[in-house]
């Protein structure tokens, strides 16, 4: 039996890629079962699958479901049923909702899917394909209305499913892709990022998360032994320089110290990998500190709070998550000099303008490094996307495109999109455009770094919190050019929605009938704006400068400029004199950087200079440079800083903004006792 299983990904454009372990693992398992009695191939890139359909068609196409690949999934389907109708279709994935209506819905609305994994996939595709070794006409498997565990399917108008019965040791029947070569086509490319899984399942219950669902919610770990030979495995073969870790909550178990030093071994004899990105434990502070540690440099901590409204947190089941764990953690990474980020998310239930703005005051408070901040999307499979949570909460959602997942593929623009929550019971559409811009000014002045020097130094003179000061600046009424870009950041941050995905869908046929198309992130192109005008970025930092009545503002103002990769005039180095006050109030406000005298370097590593500069000409930046930017930023993190040094190392941007401006003590102590 041919069988083709593809995790499809929009590469039309340069990229970085995931290595599909997925469906590898899927694989694995299945040639394991079946030996020699199927030809598998795995596929992530669209045009290379459509190619392999129309020269030889497999038998069964098994397609991974997701959010940001249902445009492509839909393309490909269609293609493969023209170019043979007798070839068996199934997905799996997190895009369907679980419940036996919502699947059997999925099901109606794609007549072109013959069968559905639910939840985890390699034992019910083992399931099937043993039923088409036997029957392989889909239709008449379907006529027969039997049971396959894991496997759901539409028999004339009745559903057919049979939940999948699993154990935690079943997990250990499932091979390395990685391992047995499996997945060794796609290590061989630089631009395919590695995935690693250590355990599976999640033993929380967040409603906005398809991980929150109770038929995940048991904890399995592959073992010890295999997971240090895929990370030796993976090193030897990739030349990627970032790696992902898949699991729920890396650092819940004791033995994730272990694998962390395996992978701190790793980076250390590696000529490419330097950066792991992984889902932090959300309950277990104990061996998280200790990992962040041995993972200094290479990993930031995330500590994901989402909101530090008790009753907020209550309704989306995330009350068992305790904020005093995650203060506990912060407080041993501010000792350790490790940088922490956070996320926050906007649309929650219950929430409203002034209970998030509190979170985002508080998150400042507690010293977070950057945060992620965004609206909710709908998943399905989470609860808060049912009916029900809608309709009790009052979510009212619009749509937009997802940015970066387009494409063009045999000759046929395809989009991809995303539903997100633009108004609750408790919040108003106006306050979330509001909360939007704001977002939008965490992103420019405190992620990106260009603003953070001078919103330290107006909290530790004037007491003011860095939301704060951020919230002042939009009043900008008094300087022309800065309130036009925020009246144009407005205007773009509306015009993105649609109110339906028809409209959606409409607009995208009526724009990009043929050729070239793109849409970018928002808040990157805006940041991008201020990265290619040094004078917009000044009137900005000037602006938020006129709230602080400390003596040293127009030096920080002078400093966060210079510190600022303006790409148009990228240097290997240049040195600024600086006032021996501001130098005292820096070395305050940075303990972790050591000032030796008043002269301070900014310079950027050669190496990375020349990365900036290719990739920014591979995106086109002689032509358009604010669209080169923006895409070079999406790729690259929105930090564009020099390294800084007086006279002393260079301080890289992610070691050198720990700092303790802020009353942690008192910070922490109100945290733990309402915890």
């Amino acid at each position: 039996m041919k069988i083709y299983l593809a995790d499809l990904f929009h590469d039309y454009k340069p990229n970085h890629i995931c290595v599909p372990l997925g469906i590898g693992f899927v694989g694995e398992f299945l040639c394991q079962e079946f030996g020699n009695d199927i030809e598998l191939e795995l596929f992530k890139s669209p045009a290379e699958l459509i190619e392999r359909i129309k020269l030889a068609p497999p038998q069964l196409l098994g397609l991974a479901n997701y959010s940001w690949n249902v445009g492509l999934n839909q393309l490909v389907v269609d293609i493969a049923k023209a170019q043979d109708p007798r070839t068996v279709v199934i997905q799996g994935g997190p895009h369907i909702r679980v419940d036996e209506e919502g699947i059997n819905q999925y099901l109606t609305d794609h007549p072109e899917i013959d069968f559905y994994a639910m939840y985890e996939g390699e034992f019910a595709a083992k399931n099937l394909v043993e039923q088409l070794f036997a029957c392989p006409d889909a239709s008449s498997l379907r006529a027969t209305g039997k049971a396959i565990p894991g496997i759901a399917y539409r028999n004339g108008e009745r559903l057919v499913y049979q939940a999948l019965k699993t154990s935690k040791s079943d997990i250990e029947q499932i091979p390395s892709p990685y391992l047995s070569g499996l997945l060794d086509k796609f290590l061989a490319n630089p631009l395919y990022l590695p995935l690693l899984e250590t355990n599976r399942g999640c033993p929380f219950a967040c409603t906005f998360c398809a991980w929150g669902i109770s038929a995940l919610n048991k904890v399995r770990r592959f073992s010890t032994e295999r997971v240090l030979a895929e990370i030796e495995y993976v090193k030897e073969r990739s030349e990627s320089a970032m790696w992902y870790f898949t699991d729920a909550n890396f650092g819940m178990f004791e033995r994730d110290l272990e694998i962390a030093q395996a992978v701190r071994n790793a980076v250390n004899s590696s000529v490419h990998f330097t950066k792991l990105s992984v889902n932090w434990a959300k309950n277990s502070s104990r061996y998280c500190t200790e990992i962040a540690h041995i993972l200094k440099g290479i990993c930031e901590p995330l500590i994901a709070i989402q909101s530090t409204d008790q009753s907020v947190l209550s309704k989306v089941k995330r009350a068992n998550i305790k904020i005093s764990t995650m203060t506990d953690m912060i407080a041993q990474g501010r000792k350790d000099g490790v940088p922490m980020t956070t996320d926050v998310l906007v649309g929650l239930p219950g929430e409203d303008l002034k209970s998030h703005l509190n979170t985002l005051r508080e998150v400042f408070a507690l010293g977070f490094q950057s945060f992620n901040v965004g609206q909710i999307r709908m998943l399905p499979g989470s609860e808060m996307e049912t009916d029900e949570s809608r309709r009790e909460f009052g979510l009212q959602t619009k749509f937009r495109y997802i940015a970066g997942f387009m494409g063009r593929y045999a000759g046929t623009n395809v989009y991809e999109y995303e539903e997100s929550v633009i108004q609750t019971s408790t919040l108003s559409a106006e306050d979330m455009y509001y909360i939007r811009t704001v977002h939008f000014l965490v992103w420019v002045l405190w992620n990106s770094g260009l603003g953070q020097p001078l919103l330290r130094y107006i909290h530790a003179t004037d007491g003011i919190n860095p939301l704060d000061a951020m919230l002042k600046v939009l009043d900008c009424d008094g300087v022309p050019d800065l309130g036009e870009f925020f009246d144009a950041y407005k205007v773009e941050a509306r015009s993105e929605w649609f109110d339906s995905l028809a409209e959606l869908d409409a607009h995208f046929h009526r724009t990009y009938q043929t050729g070239e198309f793109e849409y970018l992130k928002l808040n990157l192109k805006y940041l991008a704006k201020l990265l290619l005008d040094k004078h917009l970025a000044k009137l900005l930092l000037e602006a938020l400068g006129t709230i602080s009545r400390g003596p040293l503002v127009d030096e920080f103002i002078r400093f966060s400029l210079e510190r600022a990769i303006f790409v148009r005039q990228i240097a290997d180095s240049r040195t600024i004199e600086m006032s021996q006050e501001f130098c005292r109030v820096f070395a305050r406000l940075y303990p972790n950087a050591t000032v030796g005298n008043t002269s301070c370097e900014f310079s950027i590593d050669p190496k990375e200079r020349r990365s900036r500069e290719k990739d920014l000409a591979l995106f086109g930046f002689e032509n358009d440079p604010l669209r080169a930017l923006t895409l070079s930023l999406q790729r690259f993190g929105t930090s564009m800083l020099y390294r800084y040094s007086f006279g002393t190392e260079p301080c890289e941007a992610d070691e050198q903004e720990v700092f303790d401006s802020f009353d942690y003590d008192r910070q922490l102590a109100t945290h733990s006792k309402s915890a």
